[in-house]
């Protein structure tokens, strides 16, 4: 039997994916008091996310992808945005259900199992670039961006050393296991239909050795603690009264040098790659977070692991026609980072052009 036909969701086109998920996102307004309301879809990526426009304003309400995330991890990350947002790091406010809950379940004809949906508050701002297209501009406005970008970060994970988790707080890791292991986090890329055996074979041994470099530089707590998880660009949004950093799907604890690994990915085919990771290391020292030259070595396999965990996505996510879209374009890049890693570049610092 075919995925599609275990799985009738995975086999429609996008459209109706899309067309029953809005139907489920309008069954869950009311617990969230926004009945009435209009929905706009943003993004369909990891999950479903709607722009609402009601009487209450506009928010953001987010469609968990099924198996991804549970209602306790859903929580907890909202309890870190908050304590986040609480210190002075602003983050999107979550809004309540009537009965209190951060989160609640709906059902919608079509999609055959129950989601998981949080609301929060709409933040107006841009986005400080993309994944697709990593940051525009001249070196300069770059570097400041990066800057910016990198004192953020070192706020965060200053604060997560600090953190107290409430009871029952529990989110995933960014380790070894599910970067680079058996049963990463997003899918395994070995499994990929569009990888050539040639490809898979450098794939295979460039893993090999990113695993025994991580093992190497080890999970001391002045390297790994919580981090955000997908610090790219487009999850800080420039508003009029400073950045805010959205999207803490995948925030857990991991190497804080993971966070600079994900912001360069973008840009690793963009000439403003020196730029930009020179910005991000200014911003983060000056903000005193510590990142030692020494701990740089180990950036190349960091963006290594980083693009072996986001080769494994398509396999993980088959309904997301965007997934299996950019699967062999990014197969030729990650192979390419694959080779120049084991042939001893310094990744992060120069590009693959």
């Amino acid at each position: 039997m075919t995925e599609a036909a275990e799985h009738p969701f995975v086999g429609v086109p996008a459209s109706e994916q899309v067309r029953r998920l809005t139907a489920l996102a309008e069954a869950v307004l009311p617990e969230f008091g926004l009945e009435g309301a209009g929905l706009e879809l943003i993004k369909y990526r990891e999950n479903a996310v709607f722009l609402v426009r009601g009487d209450a304003g506009r928010h953001v309400l987010r469609v968990h992808r099924p198996g991804y995330r549970t209602a306790a991890e859903i929580r907890s990350e909202i309890a870190w945005m908050e304590a986040l947002d609480e210190a002075g790091i602003r983050t999107p406010a979550a809004r309540r259900t009537r009965a209190g809950e951060v989160v609640a379940r709906a059902e919608a004809p079509g999609v055959p199992e129950p989601r998981l949906c949080d609301v929060f508050e709409f933040v107006p701002g841009r986005q400080l670039g993309s994944l697709e297209g990593g940051v525009s501009g001249d070196p300069a406005s770059v570097r400041a961006c990066y800057r910016e970008l990198g004192a953020l970060a070192a706020a965060v994970h200053a604060h997560g050393r600090r953190f107290r988790p409430p009871p029952g707080f529990t989110r995933p890791s960014w380790d070894a296991g599910s970067l680079v292991g058996e049963e990463p986090a997003f899918g395994r890329f070995t499994e990929l239909p569009c990888l050539e055996p040639e490809q898979l074979h450098v794939l295979l041994d460039a893993r090999e050795r990113v695993r025994a470099e991580l093992a190497a530089f080890g999970r001391e707590s002045d390297r790994f603690g919580p981090i955000h998880g997908d610090f790219l660009p487009e999850n800080v949004l420039v508003a009029e009264d400073g950045p805010r950093l959205i999207d803490f799907d995948d925030c857990g604890n991991g190497w804080y040098l993971f966070e600079l690994a994900t912001a360069l990915f973008p840009l690793l085919l963009r000439p403003e790659l020196s730029a930009a990771r020179a910005g991000y290391l200014e911003g983060y020292r000056c903000a005193a977070g510590r990142l030692p030259d020494a701990d740089l070595a180990v950036l190349p396999a960091m963006l290594v692991a980083r693009g072996l965990s986001y080769l494994g996505w398509p396999v993980g996510r088959p309904e997301i026609e965007e997934a299996s879209a950019v699967a062999p374009l990014l197969a030729g890049v990650v192979t390419e980072m694959a080779r120049r890693y084991l042939a001893g570049e310094r990744l992060g610092e120069v590009g693959i052009v």
